[in-house]
């Protein structure tokens, strides 16, 4: 798994943290946002990348403001790994599959 990857994973961890303390099951958590279901499962497992209002909506209803800023410079951690991941990959893929 890459750094990108990982860095996703551990934001959609902790969604899923803000849910769960907030009572929330994924279904309700959707409804409230107007999202479809899948949506919430697939920032929760790390498959989607939550925009930075996403993020900021998904702590307003989990009833944690103060978490959005926290979420947010996640996200723009995750966003310095894939530009890594990118500058790693510009020459092909070889040099990395060699290192």
């Amino acid at each position: 798994m890459t750094d990108y990857q990982t860095a996703r994973v551990s934001l959609g961890v902790r969604l899923r943290e803000l849910r769960s303390e907030a009572g929330l099951s994924g279904r309700e958590l959707s409804a409230r946002l107007g999202w479809h279901p899948s949506k919430v499962s697939k920032l929760e497992h790390g498959k989607q990348t939550a925009s930075v209002e996403d993020l900021r909506s998904w702590a307003r209803v989990c009833g944690r403001v103060e978490a959005a800023e926290g979420l947010v410079a996640q996200r723009r951690s995750l966003e310095t790994h894939c530009a890594s991941w990118r500058r790693q990959l510009a020459a092909g893929h070889g040099p990395r599959q060699r290192a």
